[in-house]
C-alpha cells in the first residue's frame, strides 16, 4: 500500500479563503467530567487556516511584541488573551453558527479578545488548524511472488 502523494497536499484555497469546521464535541465543558466529550451539534466556525500567511506573519510580529513587553517570559492571561483574540478576530475568523449570538464583527473583537472566553478562542484556532487539510489515501499496490 502506498500513500496518494496529492492527498499529502494543502487545499490552498481553503486555506486563504476559509471553511466550515465543525468541532462535533470538547472536553471540559462539564465541570463534573472534565474529560468528557461533550457533543456540540450545530456549532461552526468559518475560518482561515493557521497557515494563512498574512496571520503567520501577524503571528510571528506578535509573539516577539510579547517577548520584548514580558521578558521574563511569564505573559499574564489578559495579555495573551488579548493578543490572540486580535489575531484571530483579524485573520481567522470568518463566520459562526451555532451560537445564541449571530456573527457580527463588532461582536467578535469582544468576544475573541476578553479572557473568559478561552475556550471560543481555543474553538476557533483549533478549527483554524484543520483548515485546508486533506484526509490521506492510499493506493493498493499489486504485490508481485
Amino acid at each position: 500500500m502506498t500513500i496518494k502523494l496529492g492527498s499529502l497536499a494543502a487545499d490552498l484555497v481553503k486555506e486563504r479563503e476559509g471553511d466550515w469546521i465543525e468541532p462535533k464535541e470538547w472536553p471540559g465543558l462539564n465541570p463534573e467530567k472534565p474529560h468528557e466529550q461533550i457533543p456540540l451539534p450545530g456549532l461552526a466556525f468559518l475560518t482561515r487556516s493557521t497557515n494563512y500567511p498574512p496571520y503567520a506573519a501577524a503571528y510571528q510580529q506578535e509573539l516577539e511584541k510579547l517577548r520584548q513587553a514580558f521578558p521574563s517570559g511569564t505573559i499574564p492571561a489578559e495579555a495573551q488573551a488579548k493578543a490572540e483574540g486580535k489575531l484571530a478576530m483579524e485573520h481567522l475568523l470568518l463566520g459562526w453558527r451555532g451560537l445564541d449570538i449571530p456573527y457580527s464583527p463588532e461582536i467578535v473583537g469582544s468576544v475573541l479578545m476578553a479572557e473568559e472566553h478561552r475556550v471560543v478562542r481555543n474553538m476557533v484556532r483549533w478549527c483554524a488548524g484543520l483548515v485546508g487539510k486533506r484526509k490521506v489515501e492510499f493506493e493498493e499496490t499489486a504485490s508481485g511472488n
